[in-house]
């Protein structure tokens, strides 16, 4: 081939990619709305701090009759669930034409609309079988983890790592709160009569900001892992740590207790390898050995002193709060086989409870997947199966190593209470921190960033997908030009 000619096709290939990112520049491009991301994004920290802050007792006292046995049903929505589904909404306008964006989000998270679809399907099925008593825990616990990480997802990666800071910060002052608590032997947060006669227990337990001891635990411990991903100095991050578990020892949550010993021991791991690989030194390993002899021995006499985590030193033993959840099981000889295919009331529920030998002032069907199989019958149960393994597969596959050890500790002491069959936002909280901690893992693609790849792939070649990306993007090589900024040629 002569030079001319080789010259001549570089030409024309140069003049070629002008043509196509000159149509790319001229062609229409998302009409980006910032203002309405910003009220999305503002809306979204509200509701998790309304979730935060606002129990249940918290509601009955500023007169919202929450989680009563009266009041409108509007009424029985937490006020951060309304905030939350405003903050998605408007999320999803400020991407343009929100069903269009929805449509793109199913694509991106298919495990996650086919949770939402399927407690959607089971909540329609109970409100067809039973009507609307009873049922408003399934929007508040099982709609709204799937809506919080979409709602998280169309927003920057810095924004979501701001929010799981945010999270662990909340949690922080929730650890504290049940530290005084604690100190003064009494609850900061008055709480109603009924939550009175079931938190009486021989042993002092932490009420905190969440309203309920069993709740503090299983949100603390399933975050817990959460704070090895923050970007701290590692004597904060310890600080932060060591502040949750004493926090754990006043809620008293026995399973919750156990899962952090477990946590410190495989933390361990790591540390041994490393010693043996012979990456620390001499003085390192002493003096890791010296802190940790003298932090057991700190914990050991503050529980001698104070009392705190008496419950669980003390009750290391089969007791009636464990019998309970071998005593539900005989609810199912209860249960006609007629009824067990499509479910009974929550009041014939109740009764049922109360033919066991339950009393409902202080005990409760401590397993959710019992009490939901009760009440949706195994015609309504598979939908719900179907979709909870929906999503905890798609929080395992988001989820890095930390994140899973705190998934796995909240299902398996979720399964020993009603959680997911009463008001919880337990799940939301894990969903919400899980979605956020996944932009810390490299190579994972946000939705806004795939949505601009899809929308953009034909000309992904000859158009800079956004400006002020291209202008930090290093410089890489083009076959037809020399090597410049963003790989264009030149």
């Amino acid at each position: 081939m002569r030079p001319a000619d080789t010259i001549g096709r570089a030409s024309g290939l140069h003049a070629t990619s002008a043509a196509v990112a000159a149509i790319a520049a001229a062609a229409p491009r998302h009409a980006f709305t910032p203002v309405t991301r910003q009220i999305a994004w503002a809306l979204l920290v509200a509701a998790v701090l309304a979730y935060m802050l606002l129990s249940a007792s918290a509601l009955y006292l500023l007169g919202i009759p929450y989680d009563v046995p009266f009041g409108p049903f509007p009424a029985k929505i937490h006020p951060g669930s309304y905030l939350l589904v405003a903050a998605w909404c408007l999320g999803l306008a400020s991407h343009g034409n929100p069903l269009a964006v929805a449509a793109q989000q199913a694509r991106q998270f298919p495990l996650l609309m086919v949770y939402l679809l399927c407690m959607v399907a089971v909540f329609a099925w109970a409100l067809g079988r039973h009507g609307p008593a009873g049922l408003a825990f399934m929007i508040e616990t099982l709609w709204m983890p799937a809506i919080a990480a979409l709602a998280a997802a169309l927003h920057t990666p810095e924004r979501q790592r701001r929010l799981l800071h945010l999270l662990l910060l909340l949690l922080a002052a929730n650890a504290v709160v049940a530290m005084a608590e604690f100190g003064l032997g009494r609850w900061l947060v008055p709480v109603g009569l009924g939550e009175a006669l079931q938190l009486q227990n021989d042993f002092f337990r932490a009420n905190a900001l969440l309203g309920h001891p069993l709740l503090n635990a299983l949100v603390t411990v399933s975050l817990l892992p959460a704070v090895s991903l923050l970007r701290w100095r590692l004597r904060w991050r310890l600080a932060l740590g060591v502040l949750l578990a004493l926090a754990l020892l006043s809620f008293g949550g026995r399973s919750a207790i156990a899962a952090a010993a477990i946590y410190a021991l495989l933390a361990l791991g790591p540390l041994l390898r490393g010693v043996l690989a012979g990456h620390h030194g001499y003085r390192q390993v002493s003096g890791g050995l010296l802190t940790l002899m003298a932090g057991c021995a700190a914990l050991v006499g503050m529980v001698a002193a104070t009392g705190l985590g008496e419950r669980f030193f003390k009750n290391l033993k089969w007791d009636n709060s464990a019998a309970v959840r071998l005593r539900i099981y005989d609810m199912l000889d209860h249960v006609h086989d007629a009824d067990l295919w499509v479910g009974v009331s929550v009041a014939q529920i109740e009764h049922i409870a109360l033919r066991v030998g339950l009393d409902l002032r202080y005990e409760a069907v401590e397993n959710f997947w019992l009490y939901l199989l009760l009440l949706l019958g195994v015609v309504g149960f598979v939908p719900f199966v179907l979709g909870f393994g929906a999503l905890l597969a798609h929080l395992w596959r988001s989820a890095g190593p930390a994140m899973r050890m705190g998934l796995v500790a909240y299902v398996v002491i979720a399964s020993g209470a009603n959680t997911l069959a009463s008001k919880s936002v337990s799940l939301l909280l894990l969903t919400l921190a899980v979605q956020c901690a996944a932009q810390r893992q490299p190579g994972r693609l946000t939705f806004v960033q795939n949505r601009q790849y899809l929308r953009n792939w034909p000309i992904q070649y000859a158009a800079p997908r956004d400006p002020i990306q291209q202008l930090h993007r290093p410089p890489q090589p083009h076959r037809h030009g020399p090597m410049v900024p963003g790989g264009a040629p030149r």
